[in-house]
């Protein structure tokens, strides 16, 4: 997630964020205080960030075995060679494209797009009283007294898991697990293809790492036809793998917010632009020697 990127939306600095806008922080026609979204959007982009900086130590960790090992001889330390022997080893079978470390940046990067939506459907839940009268929140069912007992986050909390669980987003694939629940509440839309492909491509990576311990089962050649993987091995995730998954959630999370903010919002355009600029990445699917994941 560039500067850029967060320059575009204001999350550098929240005081432009409204700048042009008439209405200031409730710009939005539905009343919907541009800021606040904002500001959770800025939370997850801070996570992806976050991800990117530690895959990247991580692969430059790959030679650290060596390097302490010349380092110790130097000095005429002691080396403790069947750790170094060991930790060589597997430098080795990683290199160049750390899979297990990819394998780790597909769960995570899955498990920030999923708050995301998670935060943001709250979010709307909480403060926009259009949202709340939708049909499909108004018919929603829960125990009253224990309803009425909870504070305003908890109760949309508790609206989202029953929207969620009403539509089966959790067991929709890719984008579609988010935009079952952004639908209901009148956020769904179309997402572009690249982005379609390369977030199913993430998820079934993920329920392969997280649900089979990361060994290629039938279900997964099957749900990825155009990848190489061979049933009984280990899930190999390449540095373009990656490039592509990370380029699609910033896609994915600008496109969500998007959605949610005014027509006439200023930015708009650089908004657009900059979703093309990842779309473009996508295509090209990164390139070598590139932080991150080079």
């Amino acid at each position: 997630m560039s500067n850029r990127t967060l320059r575009i939306l204001g999350l550098l600095d929240k005081h432009e964020l409204c700048a042009g806008n008439t209405e200031g922080a409730m710009a939005s026609a539905a009343g919907i205080p541009i800021e606040s979204i904002a500001e959770i959007h800025f939370r997850h982009a801070a996570s992806i960030q976050r991800l990117q900086l530690l895959a990247e130590v991580a692969r430059l960790g790959l030679g650290y075995a060596q390097v302490v090992r010349d380092i110790a001889g130097l000095q005429g330390l002691a080396n403790d060679k069947p750790l170094f022997d060991q930790l060589e080893t597997y430098a080795k079978q990683q290199s160049p494209d750390f899979f297990d470390l990819h394998a780790l940046v597909a769960v995570r990067l899955w498990s920030i797009l999923e708050t995301f939506v998670h935060d943001i459907c709250c979010f709307l839940l909480e403060k926009v009283p259009s949202v709340r009268q939708l049909p499909n929140v108004s018919k929603l069912k829960a125990p009253i007294i224990e309803f009425l007992d909870s504070d305003s986050q908890e109760q949309a909390d508790y609206l989202y898991e029953l929207l969620d669980s009403s539509c089966s987003a959790a067991l929709k694939p890719g984008a579609g697990r988010f935009e079952a629940v952004l639908s209901l509440l009148g956020y769904g839309g179309p997402v572009n293809k690249q982005v379609r492909d390369a977030l199913f491509h993430c998820s079934k990576l993920r329920n392969c790492i997280a649900h089979n311990d990361g060994i290629v089962d039938r279900q997964l050649v099957k749900a990825c036809p155009w990848w190489k993987g061979t049933e009984g091995t280990r899930v190999g995730i390449t540095a373009a793998m990656s490039h592509k998954h990370l380029y699609a959630a910033c896609w994915y999370m600008m496109e969500v917010q998007r959605r949610i903010l005014p027509p006439d919002f200023d930015r708009m355009d650089k908004l657009v632009e900059e979703q093309e600029a990842y779309i473009d990445s996508i295509e090209k699917g990164g390139t070598a020697g590139q932080f991150p994941f080079a």
